[in-house]
Parts: structure tokens; C-alpha cells; sequence
């Protein structure tokens, strides 16, 4: 009776993971993307240039650089440069859609500023039997700057270890998981990430980039397929049904 108790808990647990395998089986969808993006005029001491422009463009004016301290030259600046496609989007790898470049000059006075919103629009289409647009999301990031003295010593942590760090403070905002599903009907998720820092350290929300150096970061998003929460279920059966059989077998 045991035995059969046994092999009964087995084939349930080896049975319902085939099935919840078999479930995320089969040809991946056809993903690409467009990215347009840049910053609204929101720092009074700063100066955009670049407007962006296209079919696909922000419904608000904003530009793809922006610079503060008139006067210096050169002056501090960030450049966005997006990915404005369409390109190929692969599941389950990361792939680059916009780049933040920050040439950073040695400013004699403080230069504090925000909020600044980084303005994006992120699109998503699945080319699988027809194009069809599966995200549309234009969240923008929100950003904070801090010029910091520069003459030692720096205030902590200043990870780059230049005479002094500035830094730029992110917020959440435009980076959270989008949720969306595919022309085939399955369930599918959108990561992003701020990756591939040059000169530029990330410490929880905070960037830190080096002084009198040019600094960059990539935004990144990877798409993945996430399982339907009946094959979760089928998934967990199963796993508990292994889990009796090995706990009846301890105890013969």
C-alpha cells in the first residue's frame, strides 16, 4: 500500500510540472520597440536644446539636452539619446533603449537643481501574425542633481573617488514592471534597469559621476513570459506531490 501510495505521489508531481512546462512550450512572439524621450523645461537655470520630433514624439516639448550655468563653456550637461527604431526586442535578454550621457565640468559655484522629468515613451509591438502595439507607456524619471565643492574632502561615499562627485537622484517612476499580453494570447512582463554606468556609480537611488569626466548609463528593459496562474497551480501540486512521496519514503 505504501508503494503504491508512492508511485500515486510521484507520477502526480512528474505529471502536473510536464504540464506546466508544456503550457509555456512553444514559438516566441515577434517583439520590437521605439523609444522617444527627453527633458521638459523644468529647471529655470538650465538651457534645452534639441527639440524632440517624429510621429511617435512626446505630446509635451522637450529636448534631447539640456545644460545649466550659462557663462561656462563648456557647461555641465546631459544628452538622452533614445533608440527610435523600430528594432528588435528578444525575449529574456536585455537590450538598451536610451542613453544618459553627463559631461561634467568643474562648476565654481552650487548648481543644485530639480525635479527634472526625463520624459520617455516606450513602445511595444508583436509582429506575430500582424503588428499590433502592446505597450504605450510614456511614465517619465524624475531626477534631482547635487554639485558638490570641489576640494576635498569629499563627502562620503564618493565611489568614483574624483575631487568631488557630484549626483543625480532617481526616483522609481518610469522604471516599474509593465504588464502586457501578446498577440497569442500568453501573459508577459517588462523589466527595466539602469545598466553598463561609465565613470558613474549607482548607490540605491543615487547616481554618482566623476568629476571633469563625461558619464553614461543605459536604460534597459527585458521582456519575459509569465506563467499562467494555472500552470503556477499545476506547478505547486506537483512540487507538493514530490514532497509527500519523500516524506512517506523517510518515514517506511
Amino acid at each position: 500500500m505504501k508503494l503504491k501510495t508512492l508511485q500515486k505521489a510521484l507520477a502526480v508531481g512528474v505529471f502536473a510540472m510536464a504540464s506546466g512546462y508544456a503550457v509555456q512550450a512553444g514559438a516566441a512572439p515577434v517583439f520590437s520597440f521605439t523609444e522617444y524621450g527627453g527633458f521638459a523645461q523644468d529647471v529655470a537655470i538650465a538651457t534645452y536644446a534639441n527639440q524632440v520630433s517624429g510621429p511617435l514624439a512626446p505630446a509635451a516639448t522637450v529636448y534631447s539636452d539640456m545644460n545649466w550655468v550659462n557663462g561656462l563653456d563648456p557647461k555641465s550637461s546631459l544628452n538622452l539619446a533614445t533608440v527610435t527604431g523600430p528594432a528588435a526586442l528578444p525575449a529574456d535578454a536585455w537590450t538598451t533603449i536610451s542613453t544618459l550621457t553627463h559631461n561634467n565640468v568643474i562648476i565654481p559655484t552650487a548648481a543644485n537643481w530639480g525635479p527634472q522629468d526625463v520624459w520617455g515613451r516606450f513602445i511595444l509591438t508583436d509582429s506575430d501574425g500582424g503588428a499590433a502595439v502592446k505597450l504605450d507607456s510614456d511614465d517619465a524619471i524624475t531626477i534631482h542633481f547635487v554639485e558638490t565643492l570641489n576640494s576635498a574632502p569629499c563627502p562620503a561615499p564618493n565611489p568614483n573617488g574624483s575631487t568631488c562627485d557630484d549626483y543625480f537622484t532617481f526616483t522609481a517612476s518610469g522604471l516599474d514592471t509593465l504588464y502586457f499580453d501578446a498577440n497569442d494570447g500568453t501573459h508577459w512582463a517588462a523589466d527595466f534597469r539602469l545598466w553598463n554606468l561609465v565613470n558613474a556609480v549607482q548607490v540605491g537611488p543615487t547616481v554618482y559621476t566623476a568629476e571633469s569626466n563625461s558619464s553614461s548609463l543605459d536604460v534597459q528593459v527585458l521582456v519575459r513570459q509569465v506563467p499562467e496562474p494555472a500552470t503556477l497551480a499545476l506547478l505547486g501540486f506537483g512540487l507538493a506531490g514530490l514532497g509527500f512521496s519523500r516524506r512517506r519514503k523517510q518515514n517506511d
